[in-house]
């Protein structure tokens, strides 16, 4: 079995690339740009992918052809993923990089997400309430303070921080794509069932358990503060 395109090839492609960008800019932006119901392929409503990237990511520079063919693969593989909708996984570094350098990558990614949907999401008004949470959290966590942990915080309680942030943007992730993007692909829109105004949502029991780690980290996170 061929291993997925992760966040190592990701940094080393553009590590050798020579281009200033992150990975978190790059993935962000393509997360988002197939959120929204970007099209991977040379549509008249999203344009070339390749030129997407180019002038939205690169700065209107140029990518060479390799670089381009591993960025298409890493598109190709987070679609997929979305289409099963069994729950999102983001591409995050490893367990093993520092927390600050994992907090600030999902920082990052979060204040590209927003320009990738904007290509095709023009206007935002028309979406539901739980996207507009979603999107609106996207906005506080661009704004994270990453210097340092919070000393008064263990480790497993920072760890904890991370996991729920983490699932939160898959959650949020897959909710965008689902309602903005499903259509698009209409054998797989068949499955999503719709609730909230009209807004297609499929359920799977690990979303559903993201749900409930979420929730359960706030409550009592709440009930630490009072």
């Amino acid at each position: 079995m061929t291993a997925k395109y992760d966040y190592v090839a990701l940094k080393n492609d553009l590590d050798k690339s020579g281009h200033p960008v992150s990975p978190a800019e790059v993935y962000g932006f393509i997360l988002g740009f197939i959120c929204g119901g970007g099209n991977l392929k040379n549509t008249s409503k999203s344009g070339n992918f390749k030129k997407v990237l180019e002038q939205f990511v690169f700065s209107d520079i140029s990518i060479d052809g390799s670089l381009f063919n591993s960025l298409n693969t890493l598109a190709s593989e987070t679609l997929e993923e979305l289409l099963g909708g069994e729950g999102f996984h983001v591409l995050v570094p490893d367990d093993d990089e520092k927390i600050e350098t994992r907090m600030a990558y999902i920082r990052d990614l979060a204040c590209t997400f927003m320009p990738g949907l904007s290509v095709t999401q023009k206007q935002l008004n028309h979406l539901s309430k739980d996207l507009n949470e979603f999107i609106h959290d996207l906005v506080d966590i661009s704004r994270m303070d990453v210097a340092e942990p919070n000393a008064a915080e263990s480790d497993d309680a920072i760890e904890e921080d991370m996991l729920v942030l983490t699932d939160h943007v898959g959650v949020g992730a897959q909710i965008c794509f689902e309602e903005c993007a499903a259509r698009l692909y209409p054998k797989a829109a068949g499955d999503f069932i719709t609730e909230d105004e009209g807004a297609p949502v499929k359920l799977s029991a690990e979303r559903e358990e993201a749900h409930a780690r979420e929730q359960n980290y706030w409550e009592n996170k709440a009930k630490g503060d009072e």
